[in-house]
């Protein structure tokens, strides 16, 4: 049975004590409350709980022992014994557990302060909630201040009982929300550099939607580097992006390298802005101090632009301004402005007419406008749908100061017809094929001879007068009560009047099998010359399955050309699977049939290892290669041993 009293203790100010237990003793001489089995005491938002507690009600010092659980509203200490001052508001925990964030501190004695800090003797720190773990953050002093940092000296990590790691002195954040801070520098070997010590800097918050880093890494051959990295802010809908840019003078050869990269994008009063800049001061600089990329390129590029979408007296408007530099191979794309109306379309019956309005300044300087129109009529004639338009342009050209009109015609007929099968093939009932034919007419004025440079978005006239004939061909089938498609065949011609003859057939179809396997086929035939022309077939085979309960996925991708002079043929292969319930494989592979090799191969390799992970990788690109190793925790991914991190032992 259980007991429970009220206790009213009044010095400086009024507190009270519940407590209640199995069995509960109280000398009234020695002024002492003992309480056995289930003992458990509440003061405000502290509570105490274990098999048993003694409580010196002079001394206003409570002792627990047995399963002691210890908890102030925001934090939990688990222990075989306790003491705790009610005045001072001071707790010491032996052999004692707490939790912090996603991890667990152990002690020989944890100290607990009013003000919600910690400090540990002998302690250590795991993400493992295996006992024993399989690993922990060994010090002899650690000091926590709940929801703000964590301060130790020195740290040793230890695997399985095994020192791998020392710091002399150790520090981290563990505020929940952003928090300016040092960062945790990082030591290694990189190839080019040599021995280095990275991330030696300072992370600061500006506000609630921006933040910024700004660092130096320093490398015993080439030098000190300067880095300002994920400078961010989230201002939506006004603005959103980032910036990062690096800098150093080589020690050796006093040769100034850098790289800069940044975007943002917006939004204000209706007006979208968008940017996106890299550059970089030479090829190599991403491959000596970023490593971990086959592929390097060369990117200096200045990207810009900025929308505006809305209506202007019903009118819907595009206005753009956008300019694109590539300063590698100095070209330049710019709309500066481009400018679009759309005006509202006029519909009477099946009559539509719709009419538009551009201009375009380019890359040169020059400009051009004009006014479009187009009507169509599209309507339904028995089993047959109709459809004629015609439409108008006429452009300016201010470069050559020269307005040119021009219009064309159009009319097209199709129809569909279906045929169902009487027969099936289990597990089919039924086959159907829908066989579209169409034919179209198009006419355009042959113009008079003009010279004016192009502008994108403008069309020059070119005159035709050509019939268009297609037969499209689908293939589908009834399995239960769904329909699937499952083939495809269409063919496409024009007779070109001023050739006056039939252009080649173009010929293209599809052949699939749900999302496993699909086919695609292309190729034409020469009415005039009767032969077909360049074939080219591509293949897509994607499978997935599990393995005794292990995920198992596979993809080929291939393509053939033939061609009058050769055949060209190229793989690619992936395959995804899990050797065993920890590891995870996955290789990917591009075959160059006519150089008989694989010519790029990736292969990677991740192993679980409970509360750690194993991450390799091998990639190789034409004759280059590269690898990567990384042994991280899962809990705490900052902490990681890598290639560039035993550089010294490994090529």
């Amino acid at each position: 049975m259980g007991f429970f009293i009220l206790l009213f203790f009044l010095s400086n100010s009024e507190e009270i004590f519940i407590y209640s237990g199995d069995r509960i003793f109280f000398n009234v001489d020695s002024s002492f409350v003992l309480i056995y089995g289930n003992a458990k005491t509440n003061q405000g938002k502290l509570s105490l709980s274990a098999d048993s507690i003694l409580y010196d009600l002079n001394k206003k010092k409570l002792t627990a022992k047995g399963e002691v659980v210890f908890n102030d509203g925001s934090s939990e200490i688990k222990a075989k014994e306790m003491s705790y001052d009610v005045d001072r508001e001071i707790g010491d925990a032996y052999q004692a557990k707490t939790e912090v964030e996603n991890g667990w501190f152990f002690g020989k004695r944890i100290r607990y302060f009013k003000e919600g800090s910690l400090k540990i003797k002998d302690g250590y720190y795991t993400t493992c909630e295996l006992d024993p773990p399989h690993y922990w953050f060994y010090s002899p002093r650690m000091r926590i201040n709940i929801d703000e940092s964590l301060v130790a000296e020195p740290v040793i990590l230890l695997v399985q009982d095994i020192p791998v790691f020392f710091v002399p002195f150790y520090f981290q954040s563990i505020k929940k929300e952003r928090a300016s801070g040092l960062l945790r520098p990082e030591f290694g070997t990189s190839f080019y550099g040599g021995n280095y010590i990275k991330k030696i800097g300072w992370y600061q918050t500006l506000g609630p939607h921006a933040d910024l880093i700004f660092y130096s890494n320093y490398y015993t051959k080439k030098g000190i580097s300067f880095h300002i990295d994920e400078f961010r802010w989230n201002l939506l809908p006004y603005s959103i992006g980032d910036f990062s840019g690096s800098y150093i003078k080589e020690r050796e050869s006093g040769k100034e390298r850098w790289l800069i990269r940044g975007n943002t994008k917006g939004e204000m009063w209706g007006i979208r802005l968008n940017a996106d800049t890299r550059l970089e001061s030479d090829r190599d600089y991403t491959k000596d101090y970023e490593p971990g990329e086959v592929e390097k390129i060369l990117e200096k590029e200045i990207n810009y632009s900025l929308s505006w979408n809305g209506e202007i007296l019903g009118a819907r408007t595009d206005f753009v301004l956008d300019h694109r530099e590539n300063l590698t191979t100095e070209e330049i794309y710019k709309r500066w402005p481009s400018v679009n109306l759309t005006f509202p379309t006029f519909k009477i019956g099946f009559v539509n007419f719709r009419s538009f309005y551009k201009f375009v300044r380019d890359e040169t300087n020059h400009w051009a406008s004009g006014f479009s129109g187009r009507t169509n009529l599209n309507f339904n004639l028995y089993i047959f749908n109709l459809n004629m338009g015609i439409s108008g342009e006429s452009d300016y050209y201010e470069r050559e100061n020269i307005t040119i009109n021009h219009w064309e015609s159009s009319m097209a007929i199709k129809t569909n017809i279906y045929g169902v099968s009487f027969f099936g093939i289990p597990p089919i009932s039924k086959f159907r094929h829908i066989v579209t034919p169409s034919v179209s007419f198009s006419y355009a004025p042959y113009p008079k001879e003009v010279e004016v440079s192009p502008i994108a978005e403008f069309s020059l006239p070119y005159g035709q007068r050509s019939f268009i004939l297609s037969l499209s061909n689908l293939f589908q089938c009834k399995i239960r009560d769904k329909r699937y498609d499952f083939a495809s065949i269409n063919f496409s011609t024009n007779y070109r009047q001023k050739e006056k003859e039939f252009s080649p057939i173009s010929i293209n179809g599809s052949f699939w099998i749900g999302d496993f396997l699909k086919q695609d086929y292309s190729t034409s035939y020469d009415i005039k010359g009767k032969e077909f022309g360049s074939k080219r077939v591509n293949t897509y085979l994607e499978f997935r399955s599990n393995v005794e309960g292990n995920p198992f996925d596979l993809y080929l991708r291939h393509s053939i050309d033939f061609t009058k002079e050769s055949r060209i043929q190229q793989a690619d292969l992936g395959v995804g699977f899990n050797p065993t319930p920890n590891w995870i494989l996955r290789v990917n592979a591009h075959y160059d049939f006519e150089r008989n090799k694989i010519t790029n191969t990736s292969v990677d390799l991740n192993r679980d290892l409970h509360c750690w992970r194993i991450l390799m990788s091998v990639n190789k690109f034409g004759e280059d290669w590269d690898y990567r190793l990384s042994f991280e925790l899962k809990g705490i991914p900052e902490v990681k041993i890598t290639r560039e991190t035993l550089g010294g032992l490994m090529p």
